[in-house]
């Protein structure tokens, strides 16, 4: 097998995102049209019904004991890194658009695989990670409006409903994933065995929402110069750097177990790329009047490839000391 077409397998995500967001900038009117229409609704939920096909539980029952590491880093992922990430956003000189963006993506849970690979990884206890993922992603849904309406409203940036955005997140995230997890009890066998074509399918559905913001917002996206995306990439990575000390040093401060301590750093740092563009798309128009959604993806965007790369280096690292 050609390593060409293997590299494109491992490396989908990035390399589609990346695609997409030349072809929505030189070629907009395809995106254009589709946007038109329900598409990304449509994609939002082949998504989260992915997800709920591939959510394995059966080890959350494992990590339980672990509860100084649990509480900790559910708070951190759900309340403490989005109050220092959006508040530092809105410092950061660049495009208003950005900055709003860069704020929303801090508000996000927990990603929602790539923090367990990386935790295995690094020989952390990945039965954690999983228990993480899945609490602060289900509880996030409630929890995320209304900690982005605070924030928000309270850096003076948007008028945002968090009860509208709520009912929003509830039907486009929680029901999609609560039938894709009710499914699993019917074909289990079948999931495990396509898991990477589900992975293809659920990443494809995600690229397709920036294809569309792209596209929309591609006259003002040919105003952005290199030095303002340069400034974004490391914001980024700086405030993802100060997660990253921050749980680090709280871990250490609550002497959780080196395999905890693994799994809290990494997955209370990280933050859900789906969750994110999901978040986007039902923002309402008039709460973000005078911010273009297609501007506002590409912070989600930087800081997700900017937080995988550096955090696969990071578990790497461990995993050597380890061995």
């Amino acid at each position: 097998m050609s390593a060409a077409p293997t590299f494109l397998r491992r490396h989908f995500l990035p390399v589609g995102l990346l695609t997409v967001a030349l072809v929505g900038l030189l070629l907009p009117g395809p995106g254009t049209a589709v946007g038109r229409l329900p598409i990304q609704y449509v994609a939002v939920a082949a998504i989260f019904i992915c997800s709920g096909l591939m959510l394995r539980t059966e080890e959350v029952h494992a990590a339980l004991s672990a509860w100084r590491a649990t509480l900790f880093g559910s708070c951190s992922i759900l309340f403490i890194t989005p109050v220092i990430g959006a508040t530092l956003a809105f410092h950061v000189p660049i495009d208003p658009s950005f900055q709003l963006g860069l704020a929303l993506f801090c508000c996000m849970p927990t990603t929602l695989s790539s923090g367990i690979v990386l935790t295995a990884q690094a020989r952390g206890n990945a039965a954690l990670a999983l228990l993480l993922t899945v609490a602060t992603n289900t509880v996030g849904i409630l929890t995320v409006p209304f900690v982005l309406a605070y924030l928000l409203g309270a850096i003076g940036k948007v008028d945002l409903s968090a009860t509208e955005l709520l009912v929003k997140l509830c039907l486009t995230i929680l029901l999609p994933l609560s039938i894709g997890r009710f499914l699993r009890r019917f074909v289990a066998t079948w999931v495990d065995a396509h898991r990477s074509t589900l992975t293809m399918v659920s990443n494809l559905a995600l690229i397709s929402i920036p294809w569309i913001k792209f596209s929309q917002s591609s006259d003002r996206l040919a105003q952005i110069d290199l030095a303002s995306l340069a400034i974004l990439f490391v914001a980024g990575l700086a405030i993802h750097g100060i997660f990253l000390i921050l749980n680090d040093g709280a871990s250490r401060a609550l002497r959780l177990a080196p395999a905890a301590r693994k799994a809290v750093v990494l997955m209370a740092s990280q933050k859900t790329l789906p969750v994110a563009m999901t978040v986007v798309a039902v923002l309402p128009e008039d709460a973000i009047a005078g911010y273009a959604k297609g501007l506002i993806v590409i912070p989600c965007i930087t800081f997700h490839l900017g937080q995988i790369i550096g955090d696969a280096v990071l578990a790497s690292r461990w995993g050597s000391q380890d061995a």
